[in-house]
């Protein structure tokens, strides 16, 4: 069964009215935490009708889905290396934004359910990944507080910083940093320029790729919401340069150790930083 209900020319032409799109999008998440989750055979689980990375249940999509998650893990794993950890090493571990727990799902091949800790501003994700796989579901990091004293071994963040604005992004820099125990290992990942230079791949009918790049080079950064969303929530792209220049601004306690571009999908850059 599909979970992507409307073919995307469809779906552009809906976008173009905000308020209509919003509301179509109100009724699709209302509809799939009615059906709530299958089992799928192939994902060894169950998936959640609201998991719009499972656009389809059919054998490639399957594959791709699973496969893309499994690559993560192993760029985890990389990260951790170049870190100088170890798998073994971790004893607690946050994913940001953890949707419906595709990343989870593989994860747990790497670590005990109580190592694991998700968060993610759908707290409905949340919630299902932590019920589905036996991990602990957090705060938000926004709303943590600054009673909130646990710390972690390995944070990371998967397509998050790809659609913020620059103070949401240095924001949750400095209150990602202060949640990594000493020589704990942050993952993210961004938007780069080679990624700007295939735009087109994005399939945004809004989106003016000589505009992206033109501001890339005079800035180092660009950021355009969605025009069919009310909350600040949009695309954005990072040259390598900037994104050191702001995580030395916002977190200055992470020490730098790798970027790797477009290492996730062919098209996202990731970095790795170190508490020091």
């Amino acid at each position: 069964m599909k979970t992507k209900l409307l073919p995307t020319n469809v779906l552009n032409a809906v976008k173009r009215t905000r308020m209509v799109y919003q509301v179509g999008r109100k009724a699709r998440f209302a509809f799939g935490s009615y059906m709530g989750a299958r089992y799928v055979p192939a994902l060894d689980s169950r998936a959640h009708y609201n998991d719009f990375m499972l656009s389809s249940t059919s054998a490639d999509h399957l594959r791709s889905y699973r496969q893309g998650a499994v690559d993560f893990v192993g760029i985890l794993e990389r990260s951790l290396q170049e870190a100088g950890r170890d798998w073994q090493g971790i004893e607690a571990c946050l994913e940001v934004g953890c949707g419906y727990g595709r990343i989870v799902r593989e994860l747990r091949h790497k670590l005990p359910a109580q190592a694991m800790s998700v968060c993610d501003v759908i707290d409905e994700g949340a919630r299902f990944t932590a019920a589905e796989f036996g991990v602990r579901r957090v705060p938000v990091v926004d709303a943590m507080g600054e009673e909130y004293d646990e710390t972690f071994d390995l944070i990371y963040l998967l397509s998050v910083y790809t659609h913020l604005p620059r103070l949401m992004i240095e924001d949750n820099l400095a209150r990602v940093s202060k949640l990594l125990k000493p020589e704990g290992v942050l993952v993210f990942s961004t938007h780069g320029k080679q990624s700007a230079e295939k735009a087109e791949i994005y399939e945004q009918y809004w989106l003016d790729k000589e505009k992206l790049n033109a501001e890339l080079d005079r800035t180092g950064f660009f950021y355009e919401r969605y025009p069919y969303y009310y909350a600040e929530y949009g695309l954005t792209w990072i040259v390598a340069d900037e994104v050191k220049k702001l995580v030395a601004a916002a977190a200055p306690g992470l020490e730098f150790i790798a970027h790797h571009a477009l290492a996730l999908d062919g098209h996202q850059d990731v970095f790795v930083y170190r508490r020091a």
